[in-house]
């Protein structure tokens, strides 16, 4: 089975705008409701995130079918519906995702990045694809931590341990 970066956020968090720049080109689908995969990336919809009876399934997702995990929240809203530690719970590697950071204030991003790690997240940036802010390093961390985790058959070269 072939792993890709999990994309999780609530509707209009700028997922599939994050999914563009990892695939490296636009995709034409519009909004969906069901999971949306991608050649490097799987989209998770905005109401699995909302319901918190749907967490489990994006854990199991992430753990069958994900190299790394990107949490975003809306810069625009600030709104969270992540769970306090969620991203904890993953086995891969997970970077939190503060996008449409053009127009914030200093207090603004730092509300959102408190709540990326407020869920879990150790690392965390803020994204803008407006002006470029924070596009490079998000490449970067991508390169560095999920696709030097699959072969040429997008598999994992390792499997991280079970507790």
């Amino acid at each position: 089975m072939e792993r890709r970066v999990m994309v999780v956020g609530l509707d209009g968090a700028g997922k599939s705008t994050v999914a563009d720049l990892i695939e490296g080109e636009p995709s034409d689908h519009r909004h969906r409701e069901d999971l949306y995969y991608r050649s490097r990336v799987l989209e998770v919809p905005g109401r699995y995130i909302e319901n918190h009876w749907m967490h489990n399934t994006i854990l199991m997702l992430a753990q069958n079918q994900a190299a790394a995990a990107l949490f975003l929240i809306d810069g625009d809203t600030l709104e969270s519906f992540y769970s306090s530690g969620y991203a904890r719970a993953f086995t891969i590697p997970c970077l939190g995702v503060l996008t449409k950071c053009a127009h914030l204030t200093t207090e603004e991003r730092a509300r959102g990045m408190e709540r990326l790690v407020d869920a879990g997240c150790s690392e965390a940036l803020a994204v803008s694809t407006e002006t470029g802010r924070g596009v490079r390093e998000l490449l970067d961390w991508i390169d560095g931590h999920a696709m030097t985790r699959m072969d040429a058959s997008g598999h994992r070269k390792e499997e991280p341990c079970a507790m």
